[in-house]
């Protein structure tokens, strides 16, 4: 699910990454650690209960966004450590992913699944610290929305995602009643 604010800002995006495609693993860190911990901090400001509350029938619940910004972490932190090596993820990394991608529910507790997304933050950021020191900046995996996008794009793409999540978020709660 792709929100209307990063629909427009799509050309905006593009144009950002093109312009900072140089930027080192040490500043995507620092940038995409900040959206990290705003997410955290907003996801968890829900209780159990609140997290199952969806705005209207057909949009996600706090639950379904953080489910599905697990996913998708877990998933661009194998395509930047893979296409950094000039290699595509194995089929089982890829399987699921698309645009609004939202694996089964485990039925786990909501703070488990909010534990799972600070590792998968962790891992995340990992993977662009393990990038080796002349990544491979040729390869390129697609984005279902962005294009193809090349490792450190993906990395840098990770900020967009998160705000976006934020974005999300912010409205789901405003929508919770008192």
């Amino acid at each position: 699910m792709v929100s209307e604010d990063i629909i427009q800002r799509k050309d905006e995006y593009l144009q950002v990454m093109a312009e900072h495609g140089a930027m080192s693993p040490e500043e995507i860190v620092a940038s995409v650690q900040t959206t990290q911990e705003c997410m955290i901090d907003v996801f968890g400001r829900a209780s159990e209960a609140q997290a199952l509350h969806k705005p209207a029938p057909d949009e996600w619940c706090l639950r379904e966004l953080a489910l599905h910004a697990v996913f998708t972490e877990r998933l661009i932190a194998k395509i930047i450590h893979h296409g950094a090596r000039g290699a595509i993820p194995p089929a089982e990394d890829l399987e699921g992913a698309g645009i609004g991608m939202m694996p089964d529910d485990d039925g786990r507790s909501y703070a488990a699944i909010l534990d799972d997304l600070r590792r998968m933050n962790v891992e995340l950021l990992d993977a662009v610290r393990a990038l080796p020191e002349q990544p491979d900046r040729e390869m390129k995996l697609p984005h279902p929305f962005f294009g193809p996008l090349n490792c450190l794009e993906w990395a840098g793409f990770q900020r967009v995602h998160d705000t976006d999540h934020l974005q999300h978020a912010e409205r789901i709660l405003a929508s919770i009643p008192a």
